[in-house]
């Protein structure tokens, strides 16, 4: 059953895992060039400067693509159930409901962690190119908030597409924007390596979130 699950949630994310890859790799490329490009037209001492004493970070044009693509993998898997009651059919299936909704949601996690694996990657090798080790490290603890954004905003905007009462939505987005308004409080290089966990523990509510508009469309709840 967990196949025919994965299977069915492949056929509705696979343009979105393209596209996304296409735009990851499109933005580390351009990020690798843009580098290259500040130190061909400065030397190494002012780029270095530049980028830790103004704390600037170099990869700040892909800032908001990872919680962008989080909330279209979200609106990507779960609108298509909420439609017509699709999603009302896995009441029906040998699988009990929250399984087959907490199952959904670690396939589309599963994929953001991915996609946030190749994106520190990407940084890593750029910034071991261009910049001492201490800079690299700084620069992965300054984008992990923004990768861990597009986990939070995927699971809230799950929620907010699964739950069939605007009231609730309301809810959840009031809960939801706190949450990723700190995760980009500023771009300091380093800024959230004290709090980044804490941050992250904070996140694993949404998961818990998400079991509730599961709940209330089993019981029929429509307020």
């Amino acid at each position: 059953m967990y196949k025919a699950i994965l299977y069915k949630e492949w056929i509705k994310i696979r343009w979105w895992v393209i596209g996304y890859l296409v735009v990851m790799l499109g933005s580390l490329i351009y990020i690798g060039l843009d580098v290259r490009q500040w130190f061909e037209m400065n030397d190494a001492i002012s780029v270095w400067l530049y980028v830790i004493q103004r704390s600037v970070p170099f990869f700040k044009s892909i800032k908001f693509v990872p919680i962008l693509a989080g909330i279209l993998l979200a609106i990507i898997q779960f609108v298509p159930e909420m439609v017509k009651k699709r999603y009302r059919l896995t009441f029906h299936l040998p699988i009990h409901e929250n399984k087959s909704l907490i199952f959904m949601s670690f396939v589309g996690l599963g994929m953001i962690a991915l996609f946030s694996i190749l994106a520190l990657l990407g940084l890593a090798i750029i910034g071991s190119i261009y910049f001492p080790r201490e800079v690299s490290v700084a620069s992965l603890l300054t984008m992990a908030p923004w990768l861990l954004a597009s986990f939070v905003a995927y699971l809230g905007a799950s929620a907010i597409t699964v739950d069939p009462s605007w009231k609730y939505r309301i809810v959840y987005a009031v809960l939801l924007y706190p949450i990723i308004q700190s995760l980009f409080l500023g771009g300091n290089l380093g800024l959230y390596r004290f709090s980044l966990i804490r941050y992250i523990l904070l996140s694993l509510i949404f998961i818990l979130v998400m079991l509730f508009p599961g709940y209330r469309l089993r019981k029929g709840s429509r307020l």
